[in-house]
C-alpha cells in the first residue's frame, strides 16, 4: 500500500548541511524522480546550525534533517505508491558530498 525509504548519509561536507537552497534543490530532484509534485514546503534553521526541511507531496512527504556537528543527513521519503524507486540514491550521495550512506526500505501496511 505504501513504502518509506530511509537513508542516512555520513561524512557530508558543509555544502549541504547548512544550505537550505541545496536541500530544496535535492528535494525537487527526488520529487521529480518519484513522479510526484510538491504541495507545500516548510523548513527550520536551528541555532547554531542544522536544518529540518519538509515537503508535503501529492504522494505523502519528503523530509531532511541535518546534523552539521556530525556531518550527517537523514532523509525520509514516504510514498503512498506501492512502487517507490530508489535507484537515484547514489546521485543524492554526490549531491550531499557524502562519503557513505545506509538505506532501508519499509513496507507500510496502512
Amino acid at each position: 500500500m505504501a513504502k518509506q525509504l530511509l537513508v542516512d548519509f555520513y561524512g557530508c561536507d558543509d555544502t549541504a548541511l547548512n544550505n537550505i537552497d541545496v536541500l530544496a534543490a535535492v528535494v525537487r530532484k527526488i520529487v521529480d524522480k518519484i513522479d510526484s509534485v510538491i504541495v507545500e514546503e516548510s523548513y527550520h534553521l536551528f541555532k547554531p546550525y542544522g536544518i529540518t526541511y519538509v515537503a508535503i507531496i501529492a504522494k505523502s512527504h519528503v523530509s531532511i534533517h541535518t546534523w552539521p556537528e556530525k556531518n550527517t543527513i537523514a532523509l525520509d521519503i514516504f510514498s503512498c505508491d506501492d512502487d517507490l524507486p530508489h535507484d537515484f540514491v547514489d546521485e543524492l550521495k554526490e549531491d550531499f558530498h557524502a562519503k557513505e550512506y545506509q538505506m532501508n526500505m519499509v513496507q507500510r501496511n496502512v
